[in-house]
């Protein structure tokens, strides 16, 4: 029986990868710095860390710019309900429903993922949230997954995700994952399954 569903947040929840690169290649510009990466496959599933790694050339990685950037994202805010899946709320109330745990466990900062939660109402259906940033390795490595499952309780449980990167931890931890196709080509071939929206995951509960 399946106990509950960890979701990944950025492509699962809400479709913020777009909005995120773009907020960074517009601070970019201000700052007058041209980015080492600009497809959005470069940056699906990493980590704050590795995005500045693949985004910022390595004399301007500084921790003064990364502070500048954090003010940025205090005057440039994204918009989470206007990008939150619509099937989300949905499908959390069927999961509270069916009595199952429901879980958030993203490589994005702590404080962004609270936000998106509490901007989008989805604060009373979610029983724990994890980010990558709490970890001295976040994904692909599976501690945030296995931290998770042990936080929730014994029982089995499902992981949704859409990266490499995320499915490769989530299956490290020995979930069985589920990876939510996007319209950008990704390799989701590790997954257990795919699904193309969040209502299927009721096929595997």
């Amino acid at each position: 029986m399946i106990n509950g569903v960890i979701f990944d947040m950025d492509g699962v929840l809400i479709d913020s990868e777009p909005a995120y690169l773009e907020r960074r290649i517009h601070f970019c510009k201000a700052y007058h710095i041209a980015p080492k990466h600009a497809e959005l496959e470069d940056f699906i599933g990493e980590t704050n860390t590795n995005i500045w790694r693949k985004l910022i050339p390595d004399d301007l990685n500084t921790p003064w710019l990364k502070n500048e950037y954090k003010k940025y994202q205090q005057e440039h805010p994204i918009n989470y309900l206007k990008i939150l899946n619509p099937d989300v709320k949905e499908v959390f109330e069927e999961l509270k429903k069916r009595d199952k745990k429901i879980a958030i466990a993203s490589s994005s900062p702590k404080q962004e993922i609270e936000r998106m939660v509490n901007s989008t109402g989805l604060s009373p259906y979610i029983d724990y949230i994890i980010s990558g940033e709490e970890f001295k390795k976040s994904k692909p490595n599976p501690e945030i997954y296995l931290v998770t499952k042990k936080i929730l309780g014994g029982g089995e449980y499902l992981a949704i995700e859409d990266s490499p990167i995320g499915i490769l931890a989530a299956k490290q931890a020995e979930l069985y994952t589920l990876a939510l196709r996007q319209v950008t080509i990704l390799d989701q071939s590790q997954a257990d399954a795919v699904i193309n929206s969040l209502q299927e995951i009721f096929q595997f509960i």
